[in-house]
């Protein structure tokens, strides 16, 4: 599992301001290692053709995490993620290395929810809350087979609380990034 709570700060330009918006999600932190495990073992079999033009795709949106001025992302991670061994510790490594430099980024904060928080809300599915300079915010919200884009305050706002209680019981992006580091160099020796 990936959770991905993600806060974004978008300029309110019609470039910038997709229609439907289309949150960026989990997907634009995979290498290519990673992503290409993931669109190989799904519950949907792809053709390698199929899964190759997904990957491109999914690797060219990724590029606007490189640039300085894209959106402001907070995201946070379940354990779990970091844990998962997809792919093996090699592409593990890489992976979890990869969330590290982004979130060295100073525009991306990573955050992690330890396992020894138990329950918590975000697990009954991923959560994304947009912000716009001049619009309202939105949330974005997604289970396993739905993804629903809510613009009714009320809903953002239940969302935000949601949101801010497990950020509340989540490590510091300081502390998120090295238990990421860590959990990267458990993948190295194992990968020995």
């Amino acid at each position: 599992m990936w959770l991905t709570i993600a806060r974004r700060t978008v300029p309110a330009s019609p470039a910038a301001t997709p229609a439907p918006p289309r949150p960026p999600r989990r997907k634009r932190f995979q290498t290519e290692a990673y992503a290409r495990e993931v669109l190989s073992s799904g519950s949907k079999p792809r053709s390698d053709e199929a899964r190759d033009k997904l990957l491109v795709t999914r690797l060219e949106r990724a590029h606007i995490l490189e640039n300085f001025d894209s959106p402001v992302v907070w995201t946070m991670l379940d354990e779990a993620v970091l844990r998962r061994p997809i792919g093996g510790p090699v592409v593990m490594c890489e992976q979890l290395r990869h969330i590290v430099t982004l979130g060295e980024s100073r525009r991306i904060r990573v955050h992690v929810l330890p396992f020894d928080v138990g329950y918590h809300a975000m697990l009954e599915g991923l959560v994304e809350l947009m912000w716009f300079e001049d619009l309202p915010p939105i949330a974005y919200v997604e289970t396993l087979k739905t993804g629903r884009v809510w613009e009714l305050p009320s809903v953002v706002r239940e969302c935000q609380v949601a949101y801010d209680q497990a950020l509340g019981d989540a490590l510091s992006h300081r502390k998120s990034l090295a238990l990421i580091r860590s959990v990267a160099e458990e993948y190295e020796h194992a990968a020995r």
